[in-house]
């Protein structure tokens, strides 16, 4: 384990005993970002280099995901929970800012409710919580077509759900990179955590109840999956959490709305 820190004490990628692959930039208050399913830590390039300027920014990839370790068995939320905690220990942190975007923000929500006393902001992006009937049946239907027809089935339905048609047609390169990041997910383990985004906030819900520490939700007014609805309910129960709903924000902010979501991460953050 020593060696491990330090080998990440440092700006620069690392690679953990687990199969935990990641990468730090910069120095000052630690920053831990958790990107979402079928993506990997690439997805927080613009906020690496906003944050970077003054924190010490932490963004690694999910099991499964980039260049972690695929998921060969079984697997649950705990175990993307464990690995958040692995992650603490190896960098020999003691207390971190944590920004979970839609299936980060689920583990976010897990670990937050189980170790409030590490986490010294919460930022919850784009994050489901306690489905409704007609949402949940949106999900199961998005990932029964993906076990039945392969995980590139859903990709294009995805980027159009995600981002603002305005971005679709005037960013192609960017989109088409996306996508083809996308395509190269390992395909047992995009299923096997797809499955876990699609239950588990039935799983967290009650949960949340728990969280001790300074929380900011942040929902796109557009965004059909991870709706400003959700981002009520689940300040109805963190104890004290803020809410921003982002005008005509879709699900993907941290890439097409990056100004305004650093903006608002950064007032949260600096905040005493």
């Amino acid at each position: 384990m020593a060696r491990e820190n330090k080998q990440v004490l440092g700006p620069g990628n690392f690679k953990l005993a687990d199969g935990t692959a990641g990468m730090v930039a910069g120095r000052g208050p630690p920053l831990i970002f958790i990107h979402g399913v079928g993506l990997d830590r690439r997805m927080w390039q613009a906020q690496v280099y906003f944050f970077a300027r003054t924190h010490r920014v932490i963004c690694y990839d999910l099991f499964g995901h980039g260049e972690s370790r695929k998921i060969t068995g079984p697997v649950n939320l705990n175990e993307f929970v464990m690995q958040l905690e692995r992650l603490f220990a190896a960098l020999g942190l003691d207390k971190a800012s944590l920004i979970g975007f839609s299936f980060g923000g689920l583990i976010a929500q897990d670990f937050a409710a189980r170790h409030s006393a590490k986490i010294e902001k919460l930022i919850l992006i784009s994050t489901v919580y306690d489905r409704s009937q007609a949402e949940r049946a949106g999900v199961e239907a998005r990932l029964a077509k993906a076990q039945r027809q392969g995980p590139a089935s859903i990709y294009p339905a995805a980027l159009e759900r995600w981002f603002s048609p305005a971005f679709v047609a005037g960013q192609p390169e960017q989109m088409q990179e996306l996508h083809h990041r996308m395509l190269d997910n390992d395909e047992i383990s995009f299923l096997k955590a797809y499955e876990i985004f699609a239950f588990c906030d039935q799983e967290i819900a009650g949960k949340i109840s728990g969280i001790n520490c300074p929380t900011l939700i942040v929902a796109g007014e557009q965004d059909r999956g991870s709706t400003p609805a959700m981002a009520w309910r689940m300040a109805k129960e963190i104890p004290d959490a803020r809410v921003c709903i982002i005008a005509e924000g879709r699900h993907m902010m941290p890439m097409e709305m990056a100004q305004e979501v650093n903006r608002g991460l950064a007032r949260f953050i600096l905040e005493r």
